[in-house]
């Protein structure tokens, strides 16, 4: 993102290069030009000597594709303490199918040593196995939120139906006094709007209180993102809207005749 990599020059060279995460720039050097800069890590007992920062990169996730980014700074292995033991990966970039690079890799290894395992995958692959684990929460979290609009769909039906059902013989006889058909279906919506407000009202403040706890299930998305509040509330006043049209319409049919004959 500013300066540069390491160059080959710096490879065979004796100088310390070290290129920090963009995070870590801002940390340590807040409202300066990072580049230049002399850097020396501090390690329980040992005497590290100074570093020149030659460039920033941008931040990593090393810590999950949900969890937040860390600061990170890189170094060139011939830099590193004799005694840093740790497990070395190596990224390779190439037009080639992975199973022949694949392949070309375990051979290359085997005439170094053939005792040194070697696990090789694609970064889709290392990526995927990350997110397997979100994904799998996020599409429960999706069925039983699915699962929970469809009964809230029945049942807002079956209320609206039962209210039509019960005033029946008020309809009929509005109907009979000259009431429209479009009064009518106001009339039934409107109903139905008060009990839509009412319960997105109370879903809305539900859902404030939960946000937290799916918290953990976004990426990057906050849990309070007023976008994805905004996009679900026109979702659910849609399907409650269409939910409960049905037995609008079925209220503006009403006979006046037979409704005034029901008990």
């Amino acid at each position: 993102m500013q300066g540069e990599g390491f160059t080959e020059s710096e490879l065979t060279s004796t100088d310390r290069p070290m290129v920090l995460s963009k995070l870590l720039a801002v940390r340590m050097f807040p409202g300066q030009d990072p580049i230049g800069q002399r850097v020396q890590l501090a390690f329980p007992g040992a005497d590290d000597p100074w570093y020149t920062v030659v460039g920033v990169a941008a931040d990593v996730k090393n810590g999950g594709l949900a969890g937040e980014d860390e600061p990170e700074y890189y170094r060139l292995r011939r830099n590193r303490p004799e005694d840093w033991n740790d497990t070395s990966a190596i990224l390779i970039k190439t037009p080639l199918p992975s199973d022949a690079m694949s392949l070309w890799i375990r051979a290359q290894v085997a005439t170094l040593d053939p005792t040194i395992p070697v696990d090789i995958a694609t970064l889709q692959q290392r990526v995927g196995k990350l997110a397997d684990q979100p994904r799998f929460q996020t599409l429960l979290v999706g069925f039983f939120a699915a699962t929970g609009l469809v009964l809230a769909v029945i049942g807002l039906y079956g209320v609206i139906s039962f209210l039509v059902t019960q005033r029946t013989q008020e309809i009929g006889v509005r109907m009979a006094l000259g009431a429209s058909q479009a009064n009518i279906l106001r009339l039934v919506l409107g109903k139905s709007l008060r009990l839509i407000v009412w319960g997105i009202s109370l879903g809305l403040l539900a859902a404030l209180a939960a946000s937290r706890v799916l918290s953990s299930l976004l990426f990057s998305v906050g849990p309070h993102d007023p976008l994805s509040f905004a996009c679900v509330t026109l979702l659910l006043v849609f399907v409650a809207l269409a939910a409960t049209l049905l037995p609008a319409r079925s209220a503006t049919k009403v006979n006046p005749i037979v409704a005034l004959r029901c008990d």
